[in-house]
Order: C-alpha cells, then structure tokens, then sequence
C-alpha cells in the first residue's frame, strides 16, 4: 500500500524533490543544479525530466522504496512556466485556498518516470492599468503553507513579503489572495554586483547589517530617486567616507527601499485596512526588511516566519492543497 508522496520544487537553475511520509513529514530530500534555464537553453525539456527521474530514484533507493510506495507525486515553481515540464496558465486572482487546490494541471511523463505529475499552478492580477499587473510562480505554495501560523496569531489581513529574486508582496485575507505586487530586487542587486562600477562594493557577502545605513538608502531612493542614490555608493568608496559593510547595507537599503515605496502607496490607495506585513525569509532577509519598514506610518505590526530546514512553507502549502484536493 502507497505511504509516501513525492514532491519537487523546480525553479530557474535547480530542482529539489522532497520524499514526505502521509502526514506530509520531510523523510528525505535531494537537489540537482538543472532547472528552467537548461531548457530554455536547450528548446527542450528533457534534461528536466531527466533530472526529475534521477532526483525520485535516488531518494526511492536511498529509502528503500519502490515506486508503487508513492500516492502521488506534485510539482511547483517554474514546472509550470513554458520551460518547465508543461506550461500551465496562471490563476487570476483574487482566489481562494479551495477554488487553487481545484485547479492544479496534470502532466502525464511517459518518457521515464510513466506517471502523473499535478502541477501546481502560479498566480496573476490583471489590472486595466498596466502598471498593477503582477504574477508569480512557486511562492503561492508558500503563502498557503503560512495560513495556519497566521491564523494562530489571529491575523486575518496581511501584506506577506517573499524576498527573493522577484520580490513578492501579496495581500492575503484569511485564505482569500487578493492582489501581488511583483518587483525586481535580487535580480536588480545581482546585476549592480555583476555588471556595474559597485561589483566592489557588493563582492562580499554579509551576515549582518549596519541598521543606520540600511536605513539611509531607504531615505535616499526615497528622496533622490534610484539613479543618484546608487551612485552615493559608488562616491562613498572613491571618497573613502564609508567602511565595506556600511556601504553593502546602503545598497540593501536602495536595492529594498523601492519595496517600501511601492508597498506605501498600495497601502494607502489600494489596500486599504491591511496594516499587518508578514515576512517569510531567513534571518538576514527578515533583520533587512524590518530595518527597511522602521517607522512606517501605515505598518502597526511585521511579523517574521523563519525559513530554515525544520519550516518549509511549500511542504506545508502542499498538505493543504492535498487536504482539498482529496476531499472534494
């Protein structure tokens, strides 16, 4: 009898497959450096199905099981996206937990594994106004996984904030995802590091920040704009005013600060009675963005849940999609 589900988390350059138990337990994991990129490369998808079969007999072998051990097996991320394994349409929002776990697309892979898949599908909003478009693929199964902790502290409207590559902001109420604001910040601060005059500056990574100057670049994109307020930072190392960690955390703070921006004034024009940010990151993204959003007159109160090897909201978004899915 089938006791385990198989679930992968595909994104831009790896895949990861988690093997859970049937209470959605993590039994074993196991990652491969090929994602989306290699197709898109590629015009094919078959180095990811590779890289999804080699991923399920490792962990099957590693476990000592079978495949016929499996219930099923789900994808997210950019399985989705038309170098994934199908492309799959996003959801328009606002949509509910029980209205998402009722679409999720099938793939049927017949060249290895010979199974089905259940994708799961990414999110967008449409707006007659361009300019408040948004869409994403992967973190919607981790806003699902926060419902319940977000329920427990007895929040029923919030902005969650996804640092990553594209930065989500999402306004959830109880388990209704209303709106998305999508931006370009890790994209934006890899590029400053890799193809500008800060590469210096932005070589070394840190495990802390210095607060005042992660607050100072808050103040100066706000003020000065993004053009002159990056530029401070290249003036502070040719004019030797700034030490190495204080001029990275003014460039955190520029980088982020446009996410204060855009998130104040959907606040105060758009999402109006939603005072409450959560934050799911790991410490050093949750100790920035608290530092970015100091003060701000329309936050009463940030929340932070942790990422970290013992809390993965995706596993957790799953074993309430399957929850719906599987009782109707």
């Amino acid at each position: 009898m089938p006791n385990y589900y198989c679930y992968y988390d595909s994104g831009t350059t790896n895949t990861r497959i988690y093997l859970l138990n049937k209470d959605f337990e993590l039994i074993d994991t196991a990652k491969r450096n090929v994602g989306s990129k290699d197709t898109s490369i590629s015009g094919d998808n078959g180095l990811l199905i590779q890289c999804f079969y080699d991923l399920y007999q490792e962990v099957l072998e590693k476990n000592h099981l079978k495949d016929e051990d499996i219930i099923d097996i789900y994808a997210s991320g950019m399985t989705s996206s038309p170098y994934g394994l199908m492309e799959v349409p996003h959801l328009e929002l606002p949509l509910t937990l029980s209205g998402f776990a009722g679409r999720l697309a099938v793939y049927h892979e017949n060249r290895l594994l010979k199974r089905d898949i259940y994708i799961v599908p990414g999110l967008k909003r449409l707006d007659k106004d361009l300019s408040f478009n948004g869409n994403m693929r992967g973190e919607e199964i981790e806003i699902m996984g926060a419902l319940d902790e977000l329920k427990k502290r007895n929040v029923h409207d919030v902005a969650i904030i996804l640092p990553g590559s594209h930065t989500h902001v999402t306004r959830v109420v109880d388990d209704k995802i209303e709106d998305i604001i999508s931006n370009m910040s890790g994209e934006l601060f890899y590029a400053l590091k890799s193809d500008t005059i800060l590469a210096p500056i932005l070589a070394k990574d840190y495990e802390n920040l210095d607060k005042e100057m992660v607050k100072l670049g808050v103040k100066n994109v706000i003020r000065f704009g993004f053009n002159r307020a990056v530029y401070i930072a290249h003036a502070m190392r040719i004019l030797e005013t700034a030490g190495e960690l204080e001029r990275y955390s003014y460039c955190e703070g520029v980088v982020n600060g446009g996410i204060r921006q855009i998130l104040e004034y959907y606040l105060a024009e758009k999402w109006q009675g939603c005072r409450t940010i959560c934050l799911i990151a790991n410490d050093f993204m949750a100790e920035l963005f608290k530092t970015v959003f100091e003060d701000c007159e329309y936050i009463d109160e940030i929340i932070c849940l942790p990422l970290n090897e013992d809390t993965i909201y995706s596993i957790k978004g799953l074993k309430k999609i399957v929850e719906v899915k599987n009782n109707g």
